[in-house]
């Protein structure tokens, strides 16, 4: 068995094994929500990997793309009783199309330009919707509708879970596959040196576009999902310090790696809960940790594992030569 797909049934029987769980009611509805938000934000930090950790497009957009999915979402289910699954693919597809319009400046601009670019946008976003009116309840928030997924009403936190949990296992397995194949190579090679990649014939432009247009998806779809998790939704759920936190996800989980997304998703999410009891001192605990963790760990908490990895590749090697 190969470590990638240890890696994968390791995921799954933890999936499947915290739904049986949530389940049987023996764990605290808020318990639940924690880990279908950590999930939530685990998949729109896959995508801020692809197009900053992995394309090197510095991007502070996603927060404004969690919005418009989630509001695109909000808007047909309320105002117009579209079914939850539908409106969740057109909430998507929205942010998808608008996110990729940010690879126009991403072809002129990198690095603190590009992120100052991506950071109005977020800026514009969020006023926009705060202008909305009563289609977005403007700066008061939407109430939503009741979501339901083919008449599987998502009306308890495990309902939502069991929701929850099967797209971001889809979002996990088809973003490693992605970064595994022809586009994830060039991509890193592109993030590398865009010289190199001209000259081997990378059309930087298409594979620019692409990065932008699949991260600007998965936020999309994260925001689709956090709508019926919240319920209710406002502008106060999209601020520009929202991108800067997944942008913080990734760097102390690992900026390459979809395992690394995931990793500083789980962090930057549950720490702060964990430390709720300190009160007045939370927040400086939690910065203090984040700071010692980039200091001390550049390669995000991930490469943490890479000594364990090496071992477990030798040992199949020596095992393979006997």
């Amino acid at each position: 068995m190969t470590i990638r797909l240890a890696g994968i049934l390791l995921l799954l029987a933890a999936l499947v094994a915290f739904g049986v769980a949530a389940g049987t009611g023996s764990l605290n509805g808020y318990f639940i929500y924690v880990v279908n938000l950590t999930l939530i934000n685990a998949i729109a930090a896959i995508g801020l990997v692809i197009v900053s950790g992995v394309a090197g497009q510095m991007s502070l957009g996603t927060a404004a793309l969690l919005a418009i999915g989630a509001y695109g979402t909000g808007i047909l289910t309320t105002h117009f009783g579209v079914p939850w699954i539908v409106a969740a693919i057109v909430g998507a597809i929205a942010a998808t199309i608008i996110g990729t319009l940010l690879a126009a400046p991403a072809l002129r601009l990198t690095g603190l330009h590009l992120a100052i670019v991506t950071l109005a946008f977020g800026v514009i976003v969020v006023q926009l919707i705060g202008k909305g009116g009563k289609w977005t309840g403007g700066m008061s928030g939407l109430t939503l509708a009741n979501a339901d997924v083919l008449g599987f009403a998502l009306s308890t936190e495990a309902r939502r879970y069991y929701v929850i949990a099967i797209v971001f296992f889809a979002v996990a397995l088809s973003a490693s596959a992605f970064l595994r194949r022809k586009p994830g190579r060039a991509l890193l090679t592109l993030r590398e040196r865009e010289l190199t990649a001209r000259a081997l014939g990378i059309n930087v432009a298409h594979y620019k576009t692409l990065a932008f247009a699949y991260s600007s998806f998965l936020a999309g779809l994260a925001g689709a999902l956090y709508a019926p998790l919240k319920g209710y939704i406002s502008v106060d759920d999209f601020t520009i310090w929202q991108s800067i936190y997944f942008f913080v996800m990734i760097a102390v989980g690992g900026m390459t790696s979809i395992a690394g997304g995931v990793l500083g998703a789980i962090v930057v999410t549950v720490l702060p809960e964990a430390l709720r009891g300190l009160q007045e001192s939370a927040n400086a605990v939690f910065g203090a940790l984040l700071m010692l963790i980039i200091i001390f760990v550049p390669g995000g908490l991930v490469s943490l594992a890479a000594p364990l990895l090496r071992l477990l590749r030798r040992g199949r090697e020596g095992e393979a030569s006997t």
